[in-house]
């Protein structure tokens, strides 16, 4: 009997550690002001996702290579639509832009999802590196926009929270491109920003 339950006892504590993987919605938004920054000029949006894998990263845990944060949706039409809608509200025409539009390509190189080490994870430090790189013709302007966040948390994250995670710092960085005054200006027709 007392082999039973410590059987037992091990075979909920290692449960314990090992961690499900996780799909996320990837839905950033990019929080910029409603104006007429971009005097209806013409940008044609396309995102490329550069990284290497699909997924974001582990969870950590136990069984780390399985329990996989990846996302539920495609990576590269979320931040297409938020980019098409930020310019939009800036005031530029991102929705049916022509064959004449500056192109921006969106590029996400980066966003790692790293827990710390141990089979119980209560601190997750997410890193970002997004590209944007403008072009009409043959002048380009590139901007890149970095980010590093570490999180420190009660309990190991749901879906949800990863969820939140992952879409702020991808919103922080769209909303930064977005505002970036030099692309701004590149995306209004100044070849010189």
């Amino acid at each position: 009997m007392l082999r039973a339950v410590l059987l037992l006892t091990l075979s909920a504590a290692f449960a314990g550690c090992a961690l499900s993987p996780q799909s996320i919605d990837v839905q950033p938004v990019a929080d910029v002001e409603a104006a007429n920054i971009g005097q209806n000029k013409p940008v044609l949006v396309y995102a490329v996702d550069s990284r290497d894998q699909l997924a974001f990263g582990t969870r950590g845990g136990v069984y780390k290579e399985t329990s996989l944060v990846q996302p539920a949706n495609d990576v590269k039409t979320a931040v297409e639509e938020a980019v098409r809608k930020g310019l939009q509200t800036q005031g530029f025409n991102a929705f049916n832009p022509g064959e004449d539009a500056t192109r921006l390509e969106v590029r996400l190189e980066q966003l790692d999802y790293v827990p710390e080490e141990g089979s119980v994870v209560n601190s997750v430090t997410l890193t970002l590196t997004l590209e944007g790189v403008a072009s009409r013709g043959e002048i380009t302007h590139t901007g890149t926009y970095r980010s590093s966040v570490k999180h420190d948390l009660p309990l190991t994250p749901s879906a949800k929270r990863n969820g939140e995670m992952v879409n702020a710092i991808l919103s922080g960085a769209i909303t930064r491109m977005l505002n970036d005054p030099e692309m701004q200006a590149f995306l209004v027709g100044n070849d010189t920003p």
